[in-house]
């Protein structure tokens, strides 16, 4: 587990940003869906408690 650079979905309805590689929701978005950066939103739950 290691914290990352903040990344989000592209997709609508996203609703958080990711920044550990072992958060499996983070891990479920597609590479074409990636984006960097926080995007305004707040971190994800599951990445906050790793």
């Amino acid at each position: 587990m290691a914290k990352v650079a903040p990344f989000h979905s592209s997709k609508p309805g996203t609703e958080k940003h990711h920044d550990n590689d072992a958060c499996t929701e983070g891990n479920n978005i597609e590479a074409s869906n990636r984006v960097a950066g926080k995007g305004g939103l707040p971190l994800c739950d599951h990445c906050a408690r790793l």
